[in-house]
């Protein structure tokens, strides 16, 4: 919600959401959006980041926030271990942007 304040598990310093909700960009390192990388979803504009994530499957060098264009998602992380399943899910049926049957993540280690 606007306003609410959460804790960045990297500094431990309290930031403060926006008006509008959104967080300003924690990580800004000049790394690009390649396979297997983790970035932050947003409106595509600098700082407009809520709560979502998204991992890459391939090159997408066009949404790094260091490109020209209007997409900026920051990467921020890097899958080390299970890549392969991650490419399985994403080519898994779908319809209306969701898979026909339910994907569940039993467990996931952050490190």
């Amino acid at each position: 919600p606007p306003g609410s304040t959460f804790v960045s598990l990297a500094t431990g310093e309290s930031i403060r959401r926006n008006a509008d909700g959104t967080i300003p960009d924690e990580h800004t390192a000049r790394i690009s959006n390649a396979p297997g990388t983790l970035s932050m979803a947003n409106t595509g504009r600098k700082d407009s980041g809520g709560s979502q994530f998204f991992i890459n499957v391939g090159q997408n060098a066009f949404l790094d926030w260091f490109s020209p264009g209007r997409s900026q998602h920051p990467v921020f992380g890097k899958v080390v271990q299970g890549y392969d399943l991650i490419v399985r899910i994403s080519k898994v049926p779908t319809q209306a942007d969701r898979p026909l049957e339910p994907i569940t993540v039993q467990s996931i280690v952050i490190t």
